[in-house]
């Protein structure tokens, strides 16, 4: 059984355990397929459903803190509402996983840059500022946690994101880089891609090309670039 933290991703057989590190673990799960104002999308409720069974069935998740809104029970208010469960009732010694399929869109800002918004069941694409999410304000909720680790895995697509940039695979020994990261706290967006481009689906797959590689990546060990049996929140953006 693999091991999933949002820091480290550790495989079976190694000497530090999930439960060394965090006291829970916490995940919010949302998918939304068919939206009331835009867009309808083909595979965000299965890749949901299959981020929420592998974190559950083979990564020590608990299922009574993983909470799944799919389609219209994915409203603004359910997000945020369960968004503010999670990261306030986590302590300093848990991590949180967010995962997000669906549309997303980027306000420009008048002084300049952008805003990225994740687009809830009734979100309108016109009518971002009132009717979505801004990442900033998930932002802001996450550094007002105790958590130690929360990790945004983001399968929408636009700017105006904190994101991290994943071009080198760090080098230090292995123990003083687990000891490092297993103690500081930490906050990790990974997402689909940039402004204006369009989220990949295909029937073949049954799911969207972010999620695809993220399974694959996960369940056969292919992030796992240099071989130590240790997946890194760094070699899963990269892969």
């Amino acid at each position: 059984m693999y091991k999933i933290l949002p820091i480290l991703l550790f495989t079976y057989g190694f000497a530090v355990t999930t439960d060394d590190i965090y006291d829970n673990s916490y995940a919010l799960i949302i998918g939304i397929n068919k939206y009331q104002n835009v867009k309808e999308l083909s595979y965000a409720v299965n890749d949901a459903e299959a981020i929420y069974n592998k974190l559950i069935n083979e990564y020590d998740f608990h299922k009574s803190k993983v909470k799944l809104l799919l389609d219209i029970k994915a409203t603004n208010y359910n997000i945020k509402k369960e968004f503010n469960s999670i990261v306030m009732s986590a302590g300093s010694n848990d991590r949180i996983l967010i995962y997000f399929a669906g549309h997303g869109e980027t306000m420009p800002l008048p002084d300049g840059g952008e805003m990225g918004y994740l687009i809830p069941w009734e979100g309108e694409s016109n009518n971002l500022y009132m009717t979505s999410i801004p990442m900033s304000e998930l932002k802001q909720l996450s550094l007002m946690s105790q958590a130690k680790h929360i990790l945004y895995l983001v399968d929408a697509c636009y700017s105006g994101l904190a994101t991290t940039n994943y071009r080198s695979l760090n080098n230090e020994k292995q123990s003083n880089y687990i000891s490092k990261i297993t103690n500081n706290k930490s906050r990790q967006i990974i997402t689909a891609g940039g402004k204006d481009e369009q989220v990949i689906e295909k029937s073949d797959w049954g799911h969207s090309a972010f999620t695809k590689n993220l399974l694959s990546g996960l369940s056969y060990k292919n992030a796992d670039y240099n071989s130590d049996y240790i997946i890194t929140a760094s070699e899963l953006g990269l892969y």
